[in-house]
């Protein structure tokens, strides 16, 4: 009786080791299989692609932490559905890194952020003036100083265009609220994908040529905002306000910037602010063939 129980016991064991070696085993064929299929869908995508790539497109990044650098989504899906292809300039002081990585990129986007520190346009901070980053400041600074050395097409978005707007001598309000009486909201609390306030494209521009003539609904998250325009630079639109939404220098510095966020709208599915990045992917591509002969 013994030996038959004992047999059963042995039976039973040796039944539900061989179903736990066939559930491994088929758990690590299904690993291999899903490796698999990653690798064909990488060298299928490898196979298919044009020499003639899309141009390297720099993004700038944010702060963060002990040396961290990042950058928001939706900056980098714009750029790929402008045909451009996005790479990421970490945050550093280090002028020799972020020179050769410009060398390598066709155009820049110069994205938004903390307020910029007025030390830059010799004013004093007021005591409205929200976080700023010294060292962002520096390392945007560089990257326009360096970027506009060799030509490259720049836009810049939001904070983008105020530190433009402050690299070629201009200045900002420090706290539009306060010191210029803004009749628009222009720190919404609706989603990015929403645009909130109108603004008007200045006929002639190439922002109207980009966009198209006329007014526009964009989004708007910023207290700080143009006050004194840089020399050399235009306005291509306001809010009702009359608060600057749009400088570009082209024929001198092919530069254009925005004080909206299109990249928001665009996840959104906005075809007309992508407009935006198919532009700037052109004056990469242009650049990229005229200037890396």
């Amino acid at each position: 009786m013994i030996d038959m129980e004992t047999k059963k016991i042995k039976f039973i064991a040796v039944f539900i080791c061989f179903h736990l070696v066939a559930l491994v085993a088929n758990a690590q064929i299904g690993v291999v299989t899903d490796l698999q299929k990653l690798h064909a869908k990488i060298d299928s995508c490898s196979a298919n692609l044009s020499r003639s790539r899309g141009p390297v497109i720099g993004v700038s990044a944010y702060q963060h932490g002990e040396g961290g650098s990042s950058v928001p989504g939706t900056y980098i899906n714009a750029v790929i559905k402008a045909g451009g292809t996005p790479v990421v300039i970490p945050v550093t002081d280090n002028v020799g890194v972020i020179s050769h990585i410009l060398n390598e990129v066709d155009g820049l986007v110069l994205v938004g952020g903390e307020d910029v520190n007025p030390s830059f346009y010799k004013e004093q901070p007021v005591a409205e003036l929200e976080k700023v980053d010294s060292i962002r400041d520096v390392y945007d600074l560089t990257l326009i100083k360096l970027a506009t050395d060799r030509k490259l097409p720049i836009l810049g978005i939001c904070r983008g265009e105020q530190i433009i707007n402050v690299a070629f001598g201009g200045t900002l309000y420090q706290d539009l609220p306060t010191q210029n009486s803004s009749t628009v909201q222009h720190r919404q609390t609706l989603p990015r994908e929403v645009g909130t306030h109108n603004v008007s494209v200045v006929s002639g521009s190439e922002l109207a040529r980009i966009l198209g003539p006329g007014n526009f609904m964009v989004n708007t998250f910023h207290h700080q905002a143009i006050k004194d325009l840089a020399p050399g630079f235009t306005v291509t639109a306001q809010a009702d306000d009359g608060v600057v939404e749009g400088i570009e220098s082209l024929k001198k510095l092919n530069i254009l910037a925005v004080q909206w966020h299109p990249e928001g709208l665009v996840n959104g599915g906005d075809t007309v602010m992508l407009n935006i990045f198919k532009d700037l992917v052109h004056r990469a591509t242009t650049y990229k063939k005229q200037e890396r002969k």
